[in-house]
This record gives structure tokens, sequence and C-alpha cells, in this order.
């Protein structure tokens, strides 16, 4: 996740994990939503950022949120969640929010848990029945996909290549017209952003999923990066730094290849 501490964006991974209950659907934790807010959101887009498996999607819905002018409108709360609030420039916010931009009619969610699958049932109905009750069109999310590592160091400001799957043949004509995205033939795509897109399927409702490759030895900055870009596209009026973030990919990248480089030259055995 993204922290902002007097202008700069910092990179933490908050790990809160949910014992595992295996409980049946009909007997999911309740997840509220409350809303602080009524904004016309009709015929509008929600961005998911709420993480499973990554944090493609949290840096993305971030980066979007932050450079835009938004109102917090609704959080999401529930006895199942981890006992955390989030402190921002002195001001506590809960751990998963949802704000939105009135003149672009976007709403993003934003989420600094990282929770156990059991959740993800009641998490991406939450998410689903949310952008319905709000006039949402169309629901954008995003993860990754895992590749071996490349022998060549990627350039400053290079984008990988986004794949792109959708729930219904209106939300592939979308994304095929903006003419960057390649389809995704066959696969499966896991957690939240799996779940939407077989409700959006079910219910004929449009749910994107852009999936950025994740190279080993490369951060998930860059795959965000290249799926803000896409987003950018597909909503209209979006605005997000994508040169910060190829720029921060930059640095852990480097930082990764010099830990590498020590353990190459280390003779230590950990495991003895």
């Amino acid at each position: 996740m993204l922290f902002k501490t007097r202008g700069v964006y910092q990179q933490a991974q908050i790990f809160l994990t949910l014992s595992k209950s295996n409980l049946p659907l009909s007997e999911s934790p309740l997840i509220e939503v409350r809303t602080l807010k009524r904004v016309n959101l009709n015929g509008g887009t929600l961005i998911d950022g709420f993480p499973s498996g990554g944090l493609t999607n949290s840096i993305s819905s971030m980066c979007f949120m932050k450079s835009l002018r938004n109102e917090l409108i609704s959080v999401l709360d529930s006895s199942a969640f981890p006992p955390l609030s989030m402190i921002y420039d002195g001001i506590a916010n809960f751990p998963a929010r949802i704000y939105a931009n009135k003149d672009l009619k976007v709403a993003f969610l934003i989420s600094e848990l990282n929770l156990d699958q059991s959740m993800y049932y009641a998490v991406s109905r939450t998410i689903f029945q949310w952008a319905i009750d709000n006039g949402c069109k169309l629901v954008i999310s995003s993860g990754t996909i895992s590749t071996e590592e490349s022998k060549r160091s990627p350039k400053e400001y290079e984008l990988q290549n986004v794949y792109g799957v959708a729930s219904t043949k209106k939300a592939k004509e979308k994304m095929k017209n903006i003419g960057t995205v390649l389809e995704l033939h066959s696969g499966s795509v896991n957690g939240i952003p799996a779940l939407l897109l077989n409700e959006g399927a079910r219910r004929n409702f449009d749910v994107i999923v852009l999936l950025g490759k994740i190279i080993k030895g490369s951060s998930e900055f860059r795959s965000a990066a290249a799926i803000s870009e896409v987003i950018m596209k597909l909503v209209p009026g979006l605005s997000c730094d994508i040169r910060d973030l190829i720029t921060r990919a930059k640095t852990i990248e480097q930082d990764l290849m010099k830990v590498r480089a020590g353990q190459k030259n280390s003779t230590i055995n950990l495991y003895r």
C-alpha cells in the first residue's frame, strides 16, 4: 500500500490475516457499508483496490485517488476485520474506504487489509452490490501474471504488457477499442477479481479485470503503472503520475538486485 507522508509516497505492506473459518456462504461474515455522503454515480465506474494476493490494484487505485479531488463517501466495516485504524496526517481512517469524484462519476475502493481467502466471497459480493446500488455500470479490478525472470533489466520508463478479461461481450469490446490490452485467451484469474468476473458474467454486468506482468526481480509499482495507463484510457479524465510509479519501481528493483548480488557472494548456509 502507499502511504503519503509530507508529500512522499512510501511502500508498505500490512499483512493482516484472519484465521481460516471455512464457513459456508450462508454464514459468511457480514460486511457493513456505512454511507457518509451521497454522490450521483449513475452510469459511472468503480475501481476496485481491495488487495487479494498482491498490491498492484491497491497501488493503482491509490495513485488515482491521490491525483484527483475526491471525497470520502463510504467506509466498509465488519466484526471479522482486524481491529485497525489507519492514521494519515494525524487523522484516523477505516482500513477499507470508498472515495468518489462526482464530476467524473468514478469511485475508488481503497483498503490496507490483506484478508484470508475465506473473506473473499463476502468482500466481492459487497463490492458488486455497492456498485449496482450506486448506479455504476462498470467495475474495474486488476491482478498480476507471474513470469520468469527477464534476462534484461527493463528500461527506465518502459511499461509492460497488460492482459485483460471481461465478464460480458460489451466489456470485451470496450477493452478492444482502446487498442492496448492483450486478450487473455485462456488461463485463470484468482482472488476477488475472479469473483467479480464470475458475478458480472452471471448478472450480465460489465466487469473488466486487467492483469499486469510481474517478472521475478521487478516490483508491483511497474505493473501498477502499466495498469493505470490502461485505466486512464478506459475512463477518460482520470490521471495518475505514471513516471512516479516507474521511478519507485526502478528503485525497488535496484535494491533487489543488490540483495541478490549479496546472496550470491555469501557462502553462509542459512539452513544448517
